[in-house]
């Protein structure tokens, strides 16, 4: 299957070591497998209600050692590409405090 040139753009543009462990998250949260893309829109596009937000928070925390359910910037988080980028800055910030 070939990717088109916009989407593969899009999805080398975030750090992929954490998309892949947000899709592997949410493949254990929603049973199912799915290619996530940035631009994917966390509860049009993906179906993800309030439980399953918290679930893949959590798993997320865990997983990277990050605090998400209780981080402000959180609650503006629309897409894929949001939620990677909040991610990719915790982890930052927490290698260097």
């Amino acid at each position: 299957m070939t990717i088109p040139d916009s989407a593969q753009t899009a999805r080398t543009s975030v750090n992929s070591e954490t998309l892949t462990a947000l899709e592997e998250v949410y493949a254990q949260v929603k049973r199912v497998q799915r290619d996530l893309r940035p631009t994917d829109r966390i509860i049009q596009d993906l179906e993800i209600d309030s439980l399953a937000t918290l679930e893949i928070l959590l798993a997320l925390e865990e997983r990277f050692g990050v605090a998400l359910v209780d981080n402000p910037k959180a609650a503006t988080i629309t897409t894929v590409g949001d939620l990677v980028g909040l991610l990719d800055e915790l982890r930052a910030d927490a290698t260097t405090t």
